[in-house]
């Protein structure tokens, strides 16, 4: 664990990091790296290992209009999961640098920034692709339905939006916290 006394970054001196808000920060900074690593593998396993059952009820089809999932629609399901849930593994990875930085006392080192941006940017993608992956995931479950019963989903749900905003608001807050760097770099030239 770094504390905040012991690290300096970008010219400025660390700020002290009570003990507890370093432990804090170093421990989101692994569970974002832990659910960056999950968030692929667990997506492809479900679609992999899903029931036919579950495969049926995520696209509202009795047994006798969707009768078994082929293992080529598996193989479609992890792959189509995969590309919704890479944007937002991703942006959990950038944002390990961000909560290193916070941990080590330096909330406004342009790395750590970047982190940020990059995790808001990896959400607002992850938004998108479940926008898209939706379409094609019906697609793809009901490929071998019985004629007539071949689905064109376009579904937008809450999570979607809510993760839309939520990313839209660390950006905001990566932008205010890149224009403080750039003001508190300006004011030490005068020091």
């Amino acid at each position: 664990m770094v504390t905040g006394s012991e690290a300096q970054g970008g010219g400025m001196k660390a700020m002290d990091v009570a003990p507890r808000m370093g432990l804090l920060f170093n421990g989101l900074a692994i569970g974002s790296v832990t659910l960056a690593t999950l968030l692929p593998i667990v997506s492809v396993t479900y679609w992999l290992l899903v029931d036919p059952g579950e495969a049926r009820q995520a696209v509202g089809l009795p047994p006798e209009l969707l009768p078994d999932i082929a293992m080529g629609q598996r193989l479609a399901a992890a792959v189509v999961a995969l590309v919704i849930c890479l944007p937002m593994a991703w942006g959990f990875a950038r944002l390990r640098t961000c909560l290193a930085n916070f941990a080590a006392g330096r909330p406004f080192t342009v790395e750590g920034i970047a982190g940020l941006r990059d995790f808001a940017l990896g959400g607002m993608l992850a938004a998108l692709a479940q926008l898209l992956g939706h379409t094609a995931m019906g697609l793809v479950l009901t490929w071998t339905a019985a004629p007539g019963h071949r689905q064109l989903v376009l579904r937008i749900d809450s999570d979607m939006l809510l993760l839309a905003m939520f990313a839209g608001t660390v950006a905001a807050l990566a932008w205010a916290m890149e224009k403080a760097a750039a003001l508190a770099e300006e004011n030490s030239q005068f020091i």
